[in-house]
C-alpha cells in the first residue's frame, strides 16, 4: 500500500524527510540552476578570469570531493550528507531528479498554454491515469509517472513538458513567483506508483499496427504560443536534453537568453552564469560550456523564438 508522507513545512526538515523516504534529492539556487561549484571547477564564463587550477573534465572524472559540484548528478538519499547540505543551506530549494528517481513527470504549465494542451489531449486520448501530482509555484502542475524505460520528447505540446532526464523542484521549495510548491490534495508525498500512460509514448515507442501509420504527437486544435523565456525555463531546456543533443540544447538556450535580453525580459548576465552551470551540470566539458555561450552571443537574433 503506497502511504502518505506528510512533509515538513520548513525546507530542511523536508528535505531530510525526502531523503528518509528513499528519494534522491539535491540543492537548488532560486533561478533552479544546481548551487555553486566547488573551487577547481569554478565558472568559466566570457570575459571572467580562467581559475589556473582548473582542468576541463566530465562529472564521472571529477576528483574535486565537493559532493553538490555537478548538479544533480550529485543527488543522494544518505541522510547525513542531506542534513549537512541543508545546514550549510537552509534556504535551498529541493531537486530531484526525474530518471534516477525512476520518474517521468508531465508538467503542466498554464502561462503557456498547458491547461488548454491537457484538455485537448484528454479529449482525443482519454483522461490521464490518477497518479501522485504537486501543484507548482507558478500555479502549473506535475503529474508523476514511473519510468517509462525510454527517452521522451521534452516539449511534446504548447505548454506542456516531459520531464525524464530533467528534474523537477519539489513542495515546500520556493517559486520564482514567491509561492510554494505543494502536493495535491491531502498535501502528503507518496511515491509515483502508476506507470507512464501508454496513450503518451514517443510514435518509435508505441506498437506497430499494420496498415495504421504512427498518430502524430499534436493535439488537435491547439495552436502554439509565443514562448515567454524565463532563467527558468531556459535552465530547465537544457537539463531536459538528451544524451547526443546537450551541446546544442544549451545552444539553443543561450541564443534565447541573449534574444530575450535584447528585448528586455531578463538579465543577460544572470541567464548565462544559470547556462553555464547547467551545461556543466549534464556533462558538458568547460571548454564547450564557454565556446557554445560565446557562439551564442554572436550570432544574429531571430526574432521567432523571442520572449512573448
Amino acid at each position: 500500500m503506497n502511504v502518505g508522507i506528510t512533509i515538513p513545512a520548513e525546507l530542511p526538515a523536508a528535505a531530510e524527510t525526502y531523503a528518509a523516504a528513499g528519494v534522491k534529492i539535491f540543492r537548488v539556487r532560486p533561478d533552479k540552476a544546481p548551487y555553486k561549484n566547488c573551487r577547481s571547477c569554478a565558472p568559466q564564463l566570457p570575459n571572467r578570469e580562467r581559475n589556473p587550477d582548473y582542468v576541463d573534465h566530465r562529472p564521472e572524472d571529477c576528483r574535486c570531493g565537493v559532493p553538490t559540484c555537478h548538479g544533480f548528478w550529485a543527488a543522494t538519499c544518505d541522510l547525513a550528507t542531506v542534513r549537512q547540505w541543508w545546514k550549510e543551506e537552509p534556504h535551498a530549494n529541493i531537486g530531484a531528479p526525474c530518471k534516477l528517481n525512476g520518474w517521468a513527470v508531465v508538467d503542466v504549465d498554464p502561462r503557456n498554454g498547458g491547461d488548454v494542451s491537457l484538455r485537448g489531449i484528454e479529449q482525443l486520448k482519454g483522461v490521464l491515469p490518477g497518479t501522485a501530482m504537486q501543484i507548482t509555484g507558478g500555479d502549473g502542475l506535475h503529474i508523476l509517472y514511473r519510468s517509462p524505460g525510454f527517452d521522451l520528447p521534452g516539449e511534446p505540446f504548447p505548454g506542456i513538458d516531459f520531464k525524464h532526464n530533467g528534474y523537477i523542484l519539489l513542495a515546500p521549495s520556493i517559486h520564482s513567483s514567491g509561492l510554494r510548491y505543494q502536493w495535491y490534495g491531502d498535501r502528503k508525498f507518496y511515491h509515483p506508483e502508476v506507470p507512464w500512460p501508454a496513450t503518451l509514448f514517443p510514435p518509435k515507442e508505441q506498437p506497430r499496427v499494420p496498415g495504421r501509420r504512427r498518430p502524430a504527437q499534436s493535439v488537435s486544435g491547439v495552436r502554439r504560443p509565443g514562448k515567454h523565456w524565463t532563467v527558468d525555463t531556459l535552465v530547465q531546456h537544457v537539463m531536459d536534453s538528451s544524451e547526443g543533443n546537450r551541446n546544442a540544447s544549451l545552444y539553443f538556450a543561450a541564443c534565447r537568453a541573449n534574444e530575450t535580453a535584447d528585448a528586455g525580459h531578463l538579465d543577460l548576465y544572470d541567464a548565462e552564469t544559470a547556462l553555464a552551470d547547467a551545461g556543466r551540470a549534464v556533462g558538458l566539458a568547460e571548454g564547450e560550456v564557454v565556446a557554445t555561450i560565446k557562439s551564442a552571443s554572436r550570432r544574429s537574433p531571430d526574432n521567432h523564438w523571442a520572449a512573448a
